[in-house]
This record gives C-alpha cells, structure tokens and sequence, in this order.
C-alpha cells in the first residue's frame, strides 16, 4: 500500500491540500469586505497571512511529490496565482475586486485539481523506477478510500464557508451581477447537502460526533437566514465572523478525520 507523499502520509497531504482550496477563498473573501471596512486590521492580517502560507504550501506539495501529473497540475496553480496575487496586492479597489471574482474560481480549480491529482496518486505505485511508469495499487482498500474521501468532502466544506461570505460580499450594488447570486446559492446548497453525511460516518470517534453536532447547530443560522442571505441584508462583520467560525469547525473536523487510524 502507498502510505507515503513524501515526508507526509497521504491524510495529511489531502487535508493540506484541500485547505488551499479554502485559502483561495479566504484571500478574497478578505479582499471584498476590505472594500467596506478598509481599517480592519484582522481582515488585512487575514489577506496577509493567508497569502503567504498559499505560496509556501504549494511549494511544499510541489517538493515532496515525484508524480509527474501532481508536478503538472502544482505548475498550472502558480500561473493561474501570478495573476491572482497581482490583483489582491495593494489598497483594496472595486475595479480589482472585479478582476478578483473572476480569477478566484480559476485558482480554486486549478487548487482542487492539486487535491484530486493527490488523490489518484495515493492509489498508484511507481511500476519502474527508472520511468514515470505508474500502476494500481492492488493492496489499496475500500476502506482507506473512503477515509480519504471524507477528508477531502470535510476539507471542502472549509472552502465553502468561506466562498459563501465572498459571494455574500460579492452581492452588494457595486459587484452584483446573475453570476454572483448563483454562485451564492449554489454555495449554501452545496453547504447545507454535505453538512449532515458526516454524522453517518464509519469513521465518526466522540470526538468527531460532537464536532459535527456543533457544525450543525453553526450553520442553522444560515439556513434560518436564507432570505436576508440571499437579499445581502445581513450584517457585514457578522457574516464574516460566522463564516470563519464554521471554516474553523470544519478545520478541526477534517484534522480528527485525518488522525483515524485504520
């Protein structure tokens, strides 16, 4: 069975990976609500911060595979983050934040095909060292599969919350397009569908269930709150708190998932 990504086990590097995912997000999440509230220290710490870690973890994944279509789709991330990273530097602009929604789906993309690359790696040995030549992993289990499989469907819950406050900012007068109103719907949807499988996993410990259970309780608000979502009356600085709440939960959440032993 191949345990191995390098320095890390094949949980962790999911798990890392698809917290790029969220980081996308978070960077220009943090970029929109600048626009309105420009002497946020937390928000600028936040865009600040999340920035550097993208950039170093990719360098991170990029070190530690030596499969030639996880290379490829790392390399595909960093074109799309020049532009990206251009456009979030400097004081926060409406004419950016423009070119930020439109890029930040992209380097999300790009980031998810990181994860899933990683993903299919994990089911492969090297067949000749001496080559790139690839097969299947016959000692992989249905069960290890599964278990990499909800660390990754826990991770991108992560990056909804985090996407739901961006396209929630995204819908004031100024940005507001059909575009945006579909990507936040299509966000609470893809949110609220995911939200209750993980209190039927084969994997759950105590630990995991009232985690869950807490998630839950978290994102009723929302659910609660779907027309004030959806018409942007809700408040700026709390939509933003509670959206990093949930991210942190879902954090703690895929971090137990990825300590399950099997």
């Amino acid at each position: 069975m191949n345990d191995k990504y390098g320095a890390f086990t094949y949980k962790k590097a999911i798990n890392v990976s698809g917290k790029q995912r969220m980081l996308t997000q978070k960077m220009s999440k943090a970029y929109l609500y600048l626009l309105r509230h420009p002497e946020e220290a937390s928000a600028k710490t936040h865009l600040m911060t999340s920035k550097v870690i993208y950039e170093k973890k990719n360098d991170i994944l990029l070190e530690n595979t030596t499969f030639k279509e996880t290379k490829n789709k790392i390399g595909s991330v960093k074109l799309v983050w020049k532009d990206f990273k251009k456009a979030i530097d400097g004081t926060p602009t409406y004419e950016n934040a423009k070119k930020i929604l439109d890029l930040n789906t992209d380097l999300l993309k790009a980031s998810n095909n990181v994860v899933q690359s990683i993903i299919k790696e994990s089911k492969i040995v090297k067949k000749n060292t001496a080559s790139d030549e690839y097969e299947l992993d016959d000692a992989n289990t249905a069960e290890r599969t599964e278990l990499l499989k909800i660390i990754n469907i826990c991770g991108r819950q992560r990056m909804l919350a985090q996407r739901l406050a961006l396209y929630y900012f995204a819908n004031e007068s100024l940005l507001k397009n059909s575009s945006t109103t579909s990507t936040l719907n299509f966000t609470f949807n893809e949110l609220d569908g995911a939200i209750n499988m993980f209190t039927m996993s084969e994997f759950n410990t105590p630990a995991i269930d009232e985690k869950v259970g807490y998630a839950i309780t978290k994102w009723e608000f929302f659910k609660k709150n779907r027309k004030q979502l959806t018409n942007n009356t809700l408040d700026y600085k709390d939509m933003y708190k509670r959206c990093d709440e949930l991210t942190n939960i879902f954090n703690e959440i895929t971090s137990l998932y990825e300590k399950v032993s099997l």
